[in-house]
C-alpha cells in the first residue's frame, strides 16, 4: 500500500539508524524505495547492504549529483504504491508512524504528523519541531494553513507526510524556482480542497539536527521588527502561487482570493509605503501567518 522515498546523499553517519526504524514499523506493507545523490562517503555500500537482506528495499544511484529537491523528485516518481512516505536520511521515525498517518488521511491528499528533536548523540530533547517554529497553534481548514506557508514560512515537514499518489500528478514536476519540496507540497495541498492538507498532532519522527542539516531552525532574535522582515523569498512564493494557478482547475472563490493576496503582497514588499501595508496585512490575519494564539512575536 505504500512506498517510502527517500533521498540520501553523504548520509552514512546516521542511515543505518533511519533504515532500522523504517524497518522496525509496526505497518510491514511497504517498499523502500532510495535513490543516492552520488555520495562519496560509504552511504551507498550501506545502502546495497541493507537492500541484499530485505527485498523491500530498492537502491539507484544518479548518474550525477542533482541536488536534494531533483533527487527527492527523482525518487518519488519512482515510487509504485497508492501512498508515498518521504523520509530523510538523518531521522529516526517512530515505531507506529506510518500506521497512525495510514489510518488517519482519510481522502486528504496529504497528511503530516509532527516531530520531536534528537540531538547528533541521540539525546532526546523536550523541543518538537513546533517549538522551534514557534507554533502553538495550527488552523484546521487546509486553505488556512496556506496563510503561514505564503506569508511567513513552511511547518509542514516532509520526513513526516504521507502523500496521496493522485495529487502527484498535479504536485511534479517541483517548479524550478521553489527551494523546498515539502513546502511546494504544502502549499499545493492546502490550495487542493477542503480535504487538502492535513495535520495531526501525534509525535511521529524523530527530527535529527545536527550541524549538516539541509534546512535549519528558526532562532529568531525576539523582536517583532526581525520576525516582520522575515518573510519568504519573492520568486519562491510567486512561482507556487502561479504554478498552483495553473495546475489546479477549478478553484473556489477563497482560494483565488488568497492567490491574488499572493501576488499583491509581494509586489508591496518593492517598496516602503507597500511594506507598511504588508505590516497591518499580517497583523489582520495575525493567527494564522504566525500559528500562534498568543503574542510572542511582540516580546523583547
Amino acid at each position: 500500500m505504500i512506498s517510502i522515498a527517500m533521498a540520501t546523499y553523504n548520509g552514512s553517519t546516521f542511515i543505518q539508524q533511519q533504515i532500522n526504524s523504517i524497518l522496525s514499523q509496526s505497518y510491514s506493507d511497504f517498499e523502500l524505495i532510495i535513490c543516492d545523490d552520488c555520495s562519496t562517503d560509504n552511504t551507498w555500500n550501506l545502502l546495497n547492504e541493507f537492500a541484499s537482506k530485505d527485498s523491500r528495499i530498492h537502491c539507484y544511484q544518479n548518474e550525477k549529483n542533482l541536488g536534494c529537491k531533483k533527487n527527492f523528485e527523482k525518487v518519488i516518481s519512482l515510487c509504485s504504491r497508492q501512498y508515498i512516505a518521504l523520509a530523510d536520511q538523518d531521522d529516526e521515525w517512530t515505531p507506529n508512524h506510518l500506521e497512525y498517518l495510514f489510518n488517519e488521511i482519510e481522502d486528504y491528499q496529504i497528511i503530516c504528523g509532527q516531530a520531536s528533536i534528537i540531538d547528533e548523540n541521540n539525546n532526546l530533547t523536550t523541543k518538537t519541531l513546533n517549538d522551534l517554529n514557534f507554533v502553538d497553534f495550527i488552523p484546521n481548514q487546509s486553505i488556512e494553513k496556506a496563510y503561514r506557508i505564503f506569508f511567513n514560512s513552511n511547518i509542514y515537514q516532509g520526513a513526516s507526510m504521507l502523500i496521496q499518489r493522485d495529487f502527484l500528478k498535479y504536485a511534479l514536476p517541483i517548479p524550478e524556482d521553489v527551494k523546498f519540496h515539502d513546502a511546494w507540497f504544502a502549499a499545493l495541498a492546502s490550495c487542493f480542497n477542503e480535504k487538502g492538507l492535513k495535520s495531526i498532532h501525534k509525535i511521529i519522527t524523530k527530527h535529527r539536527r545536527h550541524s549538516t542539516n539541509t534546512s535549519k531552525p528558526l532562532t529568531w532574535e525576539k523582536k517583532f521588527s526581525f520576525y516582520y522582515r522575515r518573510c519568504p523569498k519573492l520568486v519562491d512564493r510567486i512561482t507556487m502561487a502561479e504554478n498552483i494557478k495553473k495546475r489546479l482547475p477549478h478553484l473556489p472563490q477563497k482560494t483565488k482570493l488568497l492567490l491574488n493576496n499572493i501576488f499583491t503582497y509581494y509586489q508591496r514588499r518593492q517598496n516602503k509605503f507597500g511594506r507598511i501595508i504588508n505590516f497591518f496585512f499580517r497583523l489582520r490575519h495575525y493567527k494564522l501567518v504566525y500559528t500562534t494564539k498568543n503574542k510572542l512575536y511582540f516580546e523583547l
